[in-house]
């Protein structure tokens, strides 16, 4: 251990430059550690995070890159700016703690338990299996703006709902796409299957479930995008923690790749909620 780095704090990063980083840094290039307990991480977490609970830290760094950047963050900042001085000491190149923790983020967040949803894919799963899975979640929440739209409440939600369908499809496509640029012998393991419903969306809801729950009770069109902002927050988070289980570096760069895409659909949106909120 390095006594000169542990003792030196590790840089803070406000929520705001926290932003900056996440949009300077590619899915997958860095890690976002959470070094709460499980019921603070379900409750709220950032998307995407790993969740190691601080007690456990000194005994899993094998599960972090040294070589990569580390942001570690918690509910307000103590417990995290000693995880972060804990990684210096022991050599990791780039540590920072989010200043004020979660609490001071306000900015969108995920939640559930680091375990859901993961059971879509197996380990040893390969890239056309990722799509194959992607596939299915990209149709379920499709479906579900669909079944949202024909119980709007309002035409004017309802066309905003079938929008956000389209944006699905033309996800859909993509993936599409990505499957068929597959070597021939990688496409074998896995099938597009464009029929029959899609029992799941992305983020993991139950797409039933997630439709009973929310079915008449979004009352305009902002809050429809703030809704679709918060799937697409889901789905990032799904896929990054899918990404950090997978064993085929292939596989965990189609998921990367999927997490960039809800990057790039969420700011789409969040520009959307602001032509609303100004209009």
């Amino acid at each position: 251990m390095k006594l000169r780095q542990l003792l030196r704090p590790a840089p803070n990063l406000t929520p705001e430059e926290l932003r900056h980083f996440q949009g300077r840094h590619r899915e997958g290039g860095y890690t976002l550690l959470d070094v709460r307990q499980p019921g603070e991480y379900q409750e709220r977490h950032l998307a995407g995070a790993k969740l190691i609970p601080l007690p456990e830290l000194p005994g899993r760094l094998d599960e972090l890159n040294h070589e990569e950047p580390v942001v570690a963050y918690c509910a307000v900042g103590g417990r995290s700016r000693a995880a972060a001085q804990l990684l210096q000491g022991q050599g990791f190149k780039e540590v920072y703690n989010l200043e004020g923790g979660i609490k001071a983020w306000d900015g969108l967040a995920a939640q559930g338990p680091s375990g859901w949803g993961l059971e879509v894919l197996a380990p040893g799963e390969g890239p056309a299996q990722v799509l194959a899975a992607a596939y299915s979640l990209e149709r379920g929440l499709a479906a579900c703006y669909q079944a949202l739209a024909q119980g709007a409440a309002s035409p004017e939600l309802a066309e905003l709902y079938q929008r956000l369908a389209g944006y699905e499809d033309q996800h859909i496509q993509r993936l599409i796409q990505a499957w068929e640029q597959l070597p021939p012998d990688q496409r074998q393991e896995a099938e597009l299957d464009p029929g029959g419903a899609a029992p799941r969306m992305e983020g993991g809801w139950e797409v039933k479930e997630f439709v009973a729950r929310h079915l008449g009770s979004t009352q305009g069109q902002a809050e429809a995008v703030m809704l679709a902002m918060g799937l697409e927050t889901q789905a990032l988070d799904l896929y990054m923690r899918l990404a950090e289980r997978l064993e085929q570096q292939s596989s965990r760069e189609v998921l990367h790749a999927l997490g960039e895409e809800e990057k790039s659909h969420i700011k789409s949106l969040a520009a959307m909620l602001e032509r609303l909120q100004d209009g």
